[in-house]
C-alpha cells in the first residue's frame, strides 16, 4: 500500500531530512501483520567511591553521589502510593505525537473487537459481536496464568528456516520481545534484518489442546537496517485497531534511529543525534519516555532525547560525566519506571545504573558491564543484569542503594546479552542462558534483604544458547529466541538458530 513519501511537511531544514545519505535499508514484506544488539567496548568508570553491599561480597557497591532530598521524598511518596497492579494497561492510547507522521492504513477487520480485549474476554467468554471495537483492560483469570510446575511448555510452533547460518553471516538471534498489544513478537537478527511474527489466530481465544497442530512461524514483515542491529524497541501504545501506533524504532552501526511502520514497514522518520563537533553519531540503545512523546537515546558519554512528533535533530543532550558526575561510558540499555512517568533508569557498560528524572537521582554500582535492566511492574524494583556472571540483582527504588537479593543460578558467563523477563504480576522472573535451559524464579514476599533467591524450575529447552525470552501479556505464551556467535575453536557445538512460541498454561 502507498504511503505519502512527504510526511513531514512544513519542518525545518535541519529536520526535515529523514533518510541517512547512505542509507542501505530495504523493506521485505511476505504477508500483513498486526505487529538486543550490544555496544562495542568498555569504559570503566573512576573515582566512585564504594560503599558496603547487603549483599555478602564485595562485587556491588553503592556510589556516594549526593541524592537531593526532596527528589527522594517525591520518589518514596509517588512509589508507596502505587498499587501492586500495573496500572499502565489502563491508559488509553495517546497517539496525537505520531499522526504527522502517518497516514491511516487498511488493517484486518475480521475480528469485531481489538486483539487486546480479545485475550481478556476469551478468559470468561466467547467474543461477543456486539462489543464492536471496545477498548478493555485485560485481566487474566487462572485459566489464562503460567502454570510452571504442573507440566513442561508445549511447543506451539517455530521459525527456524529464515536463521540458517551463512558463510558470510552466523544468522542467530538477537533478542525478542511482545508487542504491548501482544499481537506479534519483534525479533532482531544478526543479518541486519528485524522481524516481526504474528500470535496465530487460533491462540487468541486462550484455548489449547494437547494435539493443536500449528504451522511453522513466517514472518509477517522482514526490515534489513543497513549495520548490526545494537537495540530496538515497540512504540508503548501500540495497539493494532489503530495503525498509527503501530511502530518501532531501531539504532544500528553508523546510523541514525529509524521509526519503521510495524504494518508497511515504510520508515516513518529518522532521529539524527549529533556529537559535539557535530557529527552525526549512532547510538547503542533506544526507548520511548514520556508515553511515547520522547525518544531517548544512549551513546558514549551522553543521552540524547527527541521529541517524537518532530524528527531530526535532539531537542536536549544530558552528558554523563557533566551533567551526572560519578557515571561515565556507553549507554547500553533504557527503561521507564511504568507508574512514575519520566523515571528513567538507564545502565552502562562501565558498571554502573544511573536513575534520572529532571535531574540525576543517584548511581548505582555493579560487578560488571550492564547489559538489562527492567522495572517491576509496581515500578517499586529495578532488576539488573550484567555481563560474564550468573547473578541478577534486585534494586529496592523506596531505599535506592539497597539490594533485596541477589538471583542466582542461570548460566550467562558470557559478554552476549542474555535476556530475562518479568511475569505481568511481578511475582515470576524467567531468564535463559547458555546452557540451552530456561530458568524460573519465584519471589518470596518474607524474604529479607540481601538474601539469595534459588532457581525454582529450570527447562531444558535447546541445545543452543537461549538468548531471549519473552513473556506474553495476556496469555501463558512464552516466546523464545536461540543462538549464539561461534569462534572458530568452537565449531563443532551445536547450532540451533531460531524462534519459538511455548504454551506454559493448561490444556484441555
Amino acid at each position: 500500500m502507498s504511503v505519502t513519501t512527504s510526511l513531514f511537511e512544513g519542518l525545518e531544514a535541519e529536520s526535515g531530512a529523514l533518510l541517512p545519505e547512505n542509507d542501505e535499508s530495504e523493506v521485505k514484506m511476505t504477508g500483513t501483520t498486526s505487529s538486543s544488539g550490544e555496544g562495542e567496548g568498555m569504559d570503566y568508570s573512576e573515582g566512585i567511591s564504594e560503599a558496603k553491599s547487603p549483599v555478602e561480597g564485595d562485587n556491588l557497591v553503592l556510589s556516594s553521589m549526593t541524592i537531593e532530598s526532596e527528589i527522594v521524598s517525591e520518589i518514596n511518596f509517588r512509589l508507596n502510593e502505587c498499587d501492586l497492579a500495573d496500572d499502565r494497561g489502563k491508559m488509553s492510547p495517546d497517539t496525537s505525537s505520531l499522526e504527522v507522521m502517518t497516514e491511516s492504513h487498511d488493517i484486518d477487520q475480521s475480528f469485531d473487537v481489538s486483539p487486546s480485549a480479545m485475550f481478556a474476554e476469551s478468559a470468561v467468554e466467547e467474543l461477543s459481536v456486539a462489543d464492536e471495537n471496545t477498548e478493555q483492560v485485560p485481566n487474566c483469570n487462572s485459566d489464562l496464568s503460567y502454570k510452571w510446575t504442573e507440566a513442561v511448555p508445549m511447543l506451539l510452533c517455530s521459525a527456524t528456516e529464515e536463521y540458517k547460518p551463512t558463510p558470510i553471516c552466523e544468522n542467530f538471534t538477537k533478542g525478542c520481545r511482545w508487542s504491548p498489544d501482544g499481537t506479534c513478537l519483534l525479533v532482531p537478527g544478526e543479518d541486519f534484518r528485524l522481524r516481526i511474527y504474528e500470535l496465530p489466530r487460533e491462540l487468541y481465544s486462550g484455548k489449547v489442546s494437547s494435539r493443536l497442530i500449528l504451522h511453522p512461524l513466517k514472518a509477517a514483515l522482514t526490515v534489513k537496517e543497513g549495520g548490526v542491529v545494537y537495540d530496538s524497541c515497540w512504540f508503548p501504545m501500540m495497539n493494532s485497531w489503530d495503525p498509527s501506533s503501530c511502530c518501532f524504532a531501531s539504532t544500528t552501526k553508523e546510523s541514525p534511529v529509524h521509526l519503521w511502520d510495524a504494518f508497511t514497514g515504510e520508515l516513518r522518520a529518522t532521529y539524527r543525534a549529533y556529537n559535539q563537533v557535530d557529527e552525526v553519531e549512532a547510538a547503542i540503545s533506544v526507548q520511548f519516555v514520556n508515553s511515547g512523546t520522547e525518544v531517548w537515546c544512549g551513546f558514549k558519554g551522553a543521552l540524547h532525547t527527541f521529541d517524537t512528533s518532530r524528527p531530526g535533530r535532539q531537542v536536549n543532550t544530558i552528558y554523563l560525566k557533566k551533567d551526572i558526575p560519578n557515571i561515565t561510558g556507553i549507554v547500553s540499555c533504557i527503561r521507564e519506571n511504568p507508574t512514575m512517568p519520566g523515571l528513567v533508569a538507564f545502565g552502562t557498560y562501565s558498571k554502573t545504573i544511573g536513575l534520572y528524572k529532571d535531574g540525576p537521582l543517584c548511581a548505582l554500582k555493579t560487578a560488571s558491564g550492564v547489559t538489562q535492566i527492567e522495572f517491576s511492574p509496581c515500578g517499586m524494583k529495578l532488576y539488573s543484569a550484567v555481563r560474564r556472571s550468573n547473578e541478577m540483582l534486585c534494586w529496592d527504588l523506596r531505599n535506592p542503594g539497597v539490594v533485596l537479593y541477589s538471583i542466582q543460578g542461570r548460566q550467562a558467563d558470557t559478554n552476549q546479552r542474555i535476556q530475562f523477563s518479568i511475569s505481568p504480576d511481578g511475582n515470576v522472573l524467567v531468564s535463559g542462558g547458555t546452557d540451552g535451559a530456561v530458568n524460573i524464579w519465584e519471589q518470596d514476599p518474607n524474604m529479607v534483604n540481601g538474601e539469595q533467591l534459588d532457581i525454582k524450575q529450570t527447562i531444558k529447552l535447546s541445545n543452543d544458547c537461549v538468548n531471549g525470552v519473552s513473556l506474553h501479556r495476556y496469555l501463558p505464551i512464552m516466546a523464545t529466541s536461540t543462538g549464539q556467535r561461534i569462534c572458530d575453536e568452537e565449531l563443532e557445538r551445536c547450532r540451533d538458530n531460531g524462534v519459538r512460541f511455548w504454551w506454559c498454561g493448561s490444556t484441555d
